[in-house]
């Protein structure tokens, strides 16, 4: 099965009625979760266009729980939906390793909000379980199966009807979501004969341990037996359980669904500080004996504590009280927890750096590579890292932000998220670089000075995307904005219709949204000579569009014109279908500038374009197409410096998927009769000719036919060598 766009590299099982891959989409390079269902060549188009009109995959459905949909798409006979791919597992896999219950109920409080979200926007769930609860970290939940390639009607979402019916799927869902809670508190269903509160209202079985009594009243509202007692809402569900947590009655528990095996055991007793000696085992290596009574009775009573299957607590502990099982011998290696405690001694010393801290992770896993713990805390660390790097982004830390860039860069240099935080923080430090000399600028002329509010506002703009949501510059732009627009309204009430227009065409390019823009257009088309001034604007646009002066030079060319006659009359049709036109003509001319492969060209273009006030979406379109262009070039220059080397290094067959050849066949494959692959295909030849000869000459023919033949393989048009093979036979 072959979906373009992605490698799939390995099957993770079926789900919501697909079956399920984990596959890397190849640009932009991501890890996907695919899941691909055969609907027929004829069916797959039909149920694509149905399966786009769901409410969860429209822009406007994104939340902060819900697993994020990146694509969908139809192929052959095949129907793919692409979502994100997150390895922090499920919540049954969660509580098999272990889950702090503050964790925890932050968890369930974090789904009640993705509920109602997916309810404002449509769309009951109608398969809340643990399957469908992912981690993407530790404090990072998400609700999947919100959408699925389902075929059977039993398996599909159920979409909220405008009726009152889709109440009841909401209500359904939260008390599905309180099922799952009630498991996962207790590893048992919550089902059988009802029973009373203390109020006397009979309700579904929600009966919870002691140590888990803070949580007994918001249970027995989320599964009271009538529906009406229930929570009505997720929010209501949320605020219950936030409620306990501000009372401090919330017990400092951790929840394990898994038994605790014998090196776990071990490792809490060492944080004891108990000492210990190795049992003495017999022939079939069973325990014959401990040293003394009293350890044999500890040993015995922990086992009986800690072991077994099921859901149960464990109170916690530093790392200290997780090593004491190890030192009497429990542990089924102690080299292992050795290393785990290592690990997590390191872990508590806020001092440690990430490299210090994963290296002691991987030495538990060079031990077992099947160590769950060790793999998820060195995920986790990771995940930990890119939230700091995040965080001081946020706060504008660029120095921070750097610092863990670098130090992830160390220790996992294959993360290609790393990529996009070293342009983030790149694209931060040109921002600022820029906003400081744009404020320079407006000191040193002024607002008024329409030359440098022209290229203030152009620079204001690149800060924006450059770093959106740029507060400063946004603001300087509003300001800008509201100076502008003061400005059109005072030449516009003294009949300077020209001049207002120049000043409403400033206030509208540094904000569109501005509430006064609207007033000050009417003031200005009731001037006088608004008209007149339109009719000159468009008459001049038509001349430059007909000489071809799209959007060069600055001041005069056709769609400043025809954006300064919308910045008075924005339904101007005329206007409206010249500006349309222009962004035609000039999407025509990047793609001829791509095909001629002139890339500065295209960025000149775009610069220009820009500056005249293209729309953003064909901008957009031809930046995308140049930042693909660009990304290939590096990517082809990339691999000719690495083939350069594996040539001068001699790796030039083999290894078979990494040596020169193999990276110049990439080239080709990227830029059919790239010269210099070529180049250095001749040279791969000729050095393999070479060597044939030379072994000829020392008398190993058969290393020398097969080093020829190499050469062939290479070049296969030189006939010269196809003789001297010949000859060797």
């Amino acid at each position: 099965m072959n979906v373009p766009g992605f490698q799939i590299e390995r099957r993770l099982g079926r789900s919501g009625g697909a079956d399920l891959y984990l596959a890397s989409q190849v640009h932009p390079y991501k890890r996907v979760a695919l899941a691909v269902s055969r609907r027929g060549v004829a069916r797959a188009p039909e149920a694509l266009r149905e399966l786009q009109r769901h409410p969860a995959l429209q822009p406007d459905f994104s939340h902060p729980n819900i697993l994020q949909v990146n694509r969908v798409g139809a192929h052959g006979e095949w129907l793919y939906l692409s979502m994100e791919y997150v390895e922090g597992g499920d919540l049954s896999e969660n509580l098999a390793w272990g889950m702090g219950l503050g964790r925890l109920v932050s968890a369930f409080g974090d789904l009640c909000a993705a509920l109602d979200h997916a309810r404002g926007k449509g769309l009951a769930h109608g398969r809340i379980n643990a399957a469908n609860i992912l981690f993407r970290s530790s404090s990072e939940v998400l609700l999947a199966g919100c959408c699925t390639l389902a075929v059977d009607p039993a398996e599909r979402e159920r979409p909220l009807p405008s009726s009152g019916a889709g109440a009841e799927g909401h209500r359904d869902d939260l008390f599905d979501l309180a099922q799952t809670f009630y498991q996962a508190l207790t590893g048992e269903a919550a089902n059988g004969a009802p029973r009373s509160d203390a109020n006397g209202q009979a309700n579904a079985p929600a009966a919870l341990p002691r140590h888990l009594k803070m949580l007994q009243p918001v249970l027995d509202q989320a599964l009271a037996v009538d529906p009406n007692r229930r929570f009505q809402t997720g929010a209501a569900f949320r605020e219950a359980l936030a409620s306990v947590v501000r009372s401090g009655a919330l017990a400092d528990l951790s929840i394990k669904t898994a038994a605790v095996s014998s090196g776990e055991i071990r490792t809490v007793g060492e944080a004891a500080g108990l000492p210990s000696r190795e049992p003495i085992r017999d022939e079939r290596g069973t325990y014959r004996r401990f040293a003394g009574l009293s350890r044999w009775l500890l040993a015995a009573g922990l086992a009986l504590v800690l072991i077994g299957a099921g859901a149960y607590l464990v109170e916690r502990q530093s790392w200290r009280l997780v090593a004491f099982m190890a030192q009497i011998g429990l542990a089924e290696d102690p080299n292992v927890q050795s290393a785990w405690v290592a690990a997590q001694a390191l872990r508590e010393d806020p001092g440690q750096g990430l490299a210090a801290l994963v290296a002691g992770y991987r030495r538990v896993l060079e031990l077992d590579a099947t160590h769950g713990q060790a793999a998820q805390a060195i995920a986790g660390l990771a995940d930990q890292w890119r939230q700091d790097i995040v965080q001081a982004l946020a706060q504008n830390d660029l120095g921070g932000a750097e610092a863990k860039l670098n130090e992830m860069t160390l220790v996992f240099p294959d993360d290609y998220s790393l990529m996009d935080f070293g342009r983030r923080i790149s694209n931060r430090r040109a921002a600022d670089t820029l906003l400081a000399s744009t404020r320079s600028l407006l000191r040193s002329q002024g607002m008024s000075h329409i030359p440098a509010a022209t290229v203030a506002i152009q620079a204001y703009q690149e800060i924006v995307r450059l770093s959106p949501g740029h507060a400063a510059a946004l603001a300087e732009l509003a300001t800008l904005a509201e100076h502008y627009a003061e400005l059109a309204r005072e030449a516009a009430g003294q009949g300077d219709v020209d001049s207002a227009i120049v000043y409403l065409e400033r206030a509208a390019t540094a904000d569109g949204g501005l509430p006064i823009l609207e007033a000050v257009r009417e003031e200005i088309q009731q001037a006088s000579r608004a008209r007149s001034a339109i009719q000159e604007l468009l008459q001049q646009a038509g001349t430059q569009r007909a000489e071809g002066l799209l959007v060069h030079p600055p001041g005069g060319n056709a769609a400043e014109l025809y954006n300064r006659v919308l910045a008075t009359d924005p339904d101007n049709g005329i206007a409206l279908q010249g500006l349309d036109e222009v962004t035609s003509q000039l999407l025509g001319k990047a793609t001829r500038m791509f095909e001629g492969g002139d890339l500065s060209a295209v960025e000149r273009l775009l610069d220009q374009a820009g500056a005249a006030g293209i729309e953003a979406s064909a901008l957009l379109e031809i930046q995308t197409q140049l930042d693909r262009e660009i990304e290939a070039l590096a990517t082809i220059s990339q691999k000719l410096g690495e083939a350069s080397r594996l040539l001068a290094q001699g790796f030039i067959t083999e290894p078979q998927e990494r040596s020169a050849v193999a990276v110049l066949r990439d080239v080709e494959r990227l830029d059919p009769g790239n010269a210099r692959a070529e180049e250095l295909l001749g040279q791969a030849a000729a050095r393999l000719a070479e060597v044939a000869q030379e072994a000829f000459a020392a008398g190993l023919p058969e290393p020398a036919r097969h080093y020829l033949d190499l050469a062939l393989t290479v070049t296969p048009d030189q006939e010269r060598w196809r003789s001297l093979r010949e000859s060797w036979q």
